[in-house]
């Protein structure tokens, strides 16, 4: 049986951040003695570039390394190493200046832990363990950070003799540092005074640069690679002008940029903006430089969370509309004995003081006005019996109010008329879009006199109950003698 190694760090994903600890343990397995010089566990990361390019007589070799870290511990010192299952404690610390992992066509900056069996000859046996090192950069510490940048550029579509005005454009960041799963917001303003070409459509990307730098001989690599891109679809015609605002998402598991010039591998992030022209003609570029970093800005971060979607929350003086629009049921005996001790503390019901908000003074919607407050009074007596009153409308001067054949007698006023139902655009409405039950209800008797006559006339009312309907004769309704009565002539 070979010898085997298992790395059991303390985090699933072996993702640190530069000055964390590193614990965990390291179990080794060998099934027979071995004669051994040490047996030690290092901590490495380092940087290596390489690359050939090739002429037509030589080709030449780049190459360069750069180390960043190097700490080893001996766990065994004797020359002989017992068969068994051998169980080693880590706790090693990595350096705060240790730049991100990544990785290049050209070369790339790694971490590993390793456990190596130095043997006396032969070569020696070693265990692997690679980590991922991301270098905080706190976004806030800087100043630089959180400054607008802008650029700027003209173009002229045409040459002498063909000439063509110029398209201006400027592209605009709030500020140039941002964090990886972060809306990047820009403005773009485009001024086409070309008479003969429209843009047709703009192209956002991120670009990711990485430049290689080899020590023997000394020379300089460049790569790009396009991160994330988006296209706007939008056009400018010609001899106008537009402004694009609009966000583009960094992507997750980027890593921050380097601030150091010295390092081997150096990586910075660009957003580019394209103005497709088309008809053979080159596209106008626009980059500005961004800073990925660890933690965002405070005031862009701030200013992300107040711009997500929030469901709308009822103010208390939106509730009291609500309150006062609706019907209310009617208030039963026992209940209008408590209403004067609930009435007694003028502030019981003031939820706070702060001063009315604009949705106090929006007014109902036509459609509730005319149609909700009717249909909810009837569905709010659900299981109880809901007697309809009979309805006394004003006489219009100069035409009839209802339209159709008269009705049956008995049922001149009566809430339930079917008539009321062939409406002119809703129910329960007139010609005027009036709704006839809530109108009614709110006028109420005209005087007291025209009560004591209905009383005395013994007119047929009908009383509606979930059960199926029966006609029964009303109660005697109380007399209501209130000093507001004469507010109801017309």
């Amino acid at each position: 049986m070979p010898t085997t190694c298992v790395f059991q760090l303390d985090r699933l994903n072996p993702i640190y951040n530069s000055g964390e600890y590193i614990s965990g343990r390291i179990l080794l397995r060998t099934d027979k003695v071995k004669r051994v010089n040490a047996v030690h566990v290092t901590l490495e990361g380092e940087a290596k570039v390489q690359w050939t390019m090739s002429g037509k007589s030589e080709t030449a070799n780049y190459s360069g390394h750069q180390q960043y870290l190097h700490s080893r511990t001996n766990v065994f010192d004797n020359t002989l190493f017992r068969a068994g299952v051998h169980v080693y404690v880590l706790t090693l610390r990595i350096p705060p200046d240790c730049p991100s992992s990544c990785k290049g066509p050209y070369g790339y900056i790694a971490y590993t832990i390793s456990l190596t069996i130095d043997k006396p000859w032969g070569f020696d046996e070693v265990f692997r363990k690679p980590i991922t090192v991301v270098q905080t950069l706190d976004l806030n510490f800087n100043t630089e950070f959180a400054l607008p940048v802008k650029d700027e550029n003209v173009k002229y579509l045409c040459h002498w003799p063909c000439v063509s005005g110029p398209i201006c454009s400027t592209l605009a960041l709030p500020a140039s540092g941002f964090t990886p799963l972060q809306e990047v917001p820009f403005r773009l303003e485009v001024d086409n005074q070309s008479p003969h070409y429209d843009i047709i459509g703009v192209e956002v990307s991120i670009k990711q640069h990485f430049v290689f730098l080899s020590r023997k001989p000394v020379k300089r690599n460049f790569f790009t690679k396009t991160l994330t891109k988006e296209l706007i679809t939008d056009r400018t015609l010609r001899l106008s002008k537009r402004q694009y605002e609009s966000n583009i998402c960094v992507p997750m598991d980027t890593p921050r940029s380097t601030l150091n010039p010295n390092y081997i591998v150096f990586l910075h992030y660009t957003l580019q903006v394209k103005l497709k022209t088309g008809c053979f003609h080159y596209d106008t570029d626009l980059s500005v430089p961004i800073i990925v970093g660890t933690t965002s800005l405070q005031h862009l971060r701030s200013s992300v969370h107040t711009t997500q979607p929030t469901a709308r929350t009822t103010t208390p003086e939106r509730q009291r509309l609500i309150e006062r629009v609706s019907p209310r049921p009617p208030v039963l005996a026992e209940e209008e004995e408590t209403i004067p001790e609930a009435a007694s503390d003028p502030h019981q019901g003031i939820d706070d003081d702060e001063p009315p908000s604009y949705d106090s003074c929006l007014p109902p919607s036509f459609s509730f006005a005319t149609l909700a407050g009717s249909q909810q009074t009837l569905e709010s007596h659900g299981g109880q019996h809901v007697v309809l009153h009979q309805i006394h409308l004003p006489k219009f001067p100069g035409f009839s109010t209802f339209i159709g054949p008269a009705p049956a007698q008995g049922m001149e006023d009566s809430g339930l008329d079917m008539q009321l139902y062939r409406s002119y655009g809703s129910l329960n409405t007139d010609q005027t879009g009036r709704s006839l039950d809530t109108f009614g209800s709110l006028c109420g008797p005209l005087s007291e006199q025209v009560e004591l006559e209905a009383e005395h006339a013994n007119e047929v009312q009908v009383e509606v109950e979930v059960e199926p309907a029966q006609v029964h004769q009303p109660r005697p309704r109380p007399r209501q003698i209130e000093a507001i009565q004469d507010e109801h002539l017309f």
